[in-house]
C-alpha cells in the first residue's frame, strides 16, 4: 500500500503527526508534508488541525474507510501466502444471509467437505451491505444474498442470479396483525424493522443518493428498529411488534423463530433477485466454482426455496 497512505492512517487512527512519525519510523515533517500531499491530490481537506492534535474532517473520514479496506487487503494477502505457504491447504471464505445459510449455504458447504475434509471453511453471516464490503475487503471470496441496486460502480462485482422471490411481511406470532387479513396502511401504526441498514463505512459501495433515501425512510418511521444482523433482528422480532420485509422463501425458516407471514392483500408481488456475489476482476478458484454449482445444485433439488406462497 502507498507509504502517504499508511502515514494517513497511522495519524487518523492516534489523532497526532509526531506519534503516527513515531510509529512508522520517519521523521514528523517528512509526515506533514505527505498528509499536506494528500490533501492537495484529493483537493479536500483531510484533517482539522488544533494545538491538541488532529481530526478527521467528513472528507477525511471517507477517505480513512477506504483506506481501512485497502490495509485489510495487504494484509488478508500477507496472510493468504504464508497460509498458502505453510500447509498448502485449499480455502473457501464465504459470505451470506442467515435464513440463506439455513436453507440452503450449510447443506452445499456439508457436501464441499464431505468429498474433501481437507478443505478450510469461513463463513460469514452478514446483511447485504456487510455482505459487499467483505467481499472487497477480502473477508469472504463470494457473497450470497439479495441483489442490491445504486451501487456507486456496478463493474465491481459480478452478481449470478439464483433466483427471484417476492417480498413478504413477517412478525412474531400472536402480533395485533396476526390471523386477519391486513392492507398496508395498517403496518403504519407499527415500526418496521431494518435488517440491512445503511451506515457511513458503505459509502464505498452505495452511493450518497442511496445514503440520503436511507436517512429519509428512517426520518419518516418513528421508533424504527435496526439491526445489522438478523440473529439479533428476530430477537426484535420476538420482542416487540415491529415487522420485517424479507423474502417469503423464508417463512417455514421463521416459523421455527416463532415469526409469521401477515397476510397483506396489497403488498407489491414485484420479485426481489437472490444470488452469488463475487469480484469481477478475481478469478474463480476451481473449489469456489465447484460450491457455486453446489448451491445451484441445492436450490433446485428444493423448490420451496424459489415457490411463491400465496
Amino acid at each position: 500500500m502507498d507509504r502517504r497512505l499508511k502515514q494517513f492512517l497511522a495519524v487518523a487512527e492516534t489523532g497526532n503527526v509526531s506519534s503516527a512519525a513515531d510509529a512508522m519510523h520517519v521523521s514528523q515533517p517528512t509526515v506533514s508534508v505527505n498528509m499536506k500531499r494528500l490533501e492537495e491530490e484529493y483537493g479536500v481537506p483531510l484533517f482539522t488541525r488544533s494545538s491538541r492534535g488532529v481530526v478527521l474532517t467528513r472528507f477525511g473520514k471517507v477517505l480513512y474507510e477506504h483506506v481501512r479496506v485497502m490495509s485489510r487487503l495487504n494484509d488478508h494477502a500477507t496472510a493468504e501466502l504464508r497460509a498458502m505457504k505453510a500447509i498448502n491447504r485449499p480455502s473457501l471464505k464465504v459470505g451470506c444471509g442467515l435464513t440463506w445459510w439455513h436453507l440452503f449455504v450449510q447443506k452445499s458447504l456439508r457436501e464441499i467437505t464431505n468429498g474433501n475434509a481437507d478443505v478450510a471453511i469461513h463463513v460469514d453471516i452478514c446483511s447485504s451491505y456487510d455482505g459487499l464490503r467483505n467481499l472487497l475487503s477480502g473477508d469472504v471470496t463470494c457473497f450470497i444474498g439479495t441483489k442490491v441496486p445504486d451501487l456507486n460502480d456496478p463493474t465491481t462485482f459480478d452478481f449470478n442470479k439464483l433466483f427471484g422471490v417476492e417480498d413478504a411481511f413477517f412478525a412474531r406470532r400472536g402480533h395485533p396483525l396476526q390471523g386477519r387479513q391486513v392492507c398496508l396502511k395498517d403496518m403504519n401504526e407499527y415500526p418496521e424493522l431494518d435488517v440491512t441498514p445503511f451506515a457511513n463505512q458503505h459509502l464505498g459501495i452505495i452511493g450518497l443518493n442511496k445514503a440520503d433515501i436511507s436517512e429519509k425512510i428512517s426520518n419518516r418511521i418513528p421508533a424504527q428498529f435496526s439491526s445489522n444482523a438478523m440473529t439479533s433482528g428476530i430477537s426484535m422480532l420476538q420482542d416487540s411488534n415491529a415487522y420485517l420485509v424479507y423474502p417469503i422463501s423464508t417463512k417455514d425458516f421463521f416459523e421455527t423463530q416463532d415469526i409469521q407471514m401477515l397476510q397483506v392483500s396489497d403488498r407489491s408481488r414485484e420479485k426481489c433477485e437472490i444470488g452469488i456475489y463475487t469480484l469481477a476482476e478475481r478469478q474463480e478458484t476451481a473449489l469456489q466454482q465447484n460450491f457455486l454449482d453446489i448451491v445451484k445444485s441445492t436450490i433446485a433439488l428444493e423448490p420451496v426455496i424459489t415457490s411463491t406462497i400465496l
